[in-house]
């Protein structure tokens, strides 16, 4: 695929944005529903401390060599007060759905 294609595509699935939006309900569910792990990682918790920006995006071919399992994901590195503490995920199949994410502490 060529780059400017898969460009092309991002921007019309709106991955920036859907990314977003995952990351930030993945966070609220994180401090809603496990409070006290939410703190040990993100003590004395603000917005401000968090930084919060897509670093890749990427075509993944997967169940190689038949892919049959393919995936573009973006990545949203978890870095509060600088220091990176985890790893956010949202996986699209080609036809643009949301197939699957992943919000992982380190």
């Amino acid at each position: 695929m060529p780059i400017d294609d898969l460009r092309r595509w991002i921007t019309e699935q709106e991955v920036e944005k859907r990314t977003l939006q995952g990351f930030w309900l993945n966070l609220n569910s994180y401090q809603r529903e496990d409070p006290d792990e939410f703190n040990h990682f993100f003590k004395n918790f603000s917005r401000d401390n968090l930084d919060v920006k897509i670093t890749q995006i990427a075509l993944m071919l997967g169940n190689y060599p038949e892919c049959n399992d393919n995936h573009v994901i973006s990545y949203v590195p978890i870095i509060y007060n600088g220091k990176r503490i985890g790893l956010y995920r949202l996986l699209f199949t080609l036809d643009g759905k949301i197939d699957d994410d992943y919000f992982t502490i380190e």
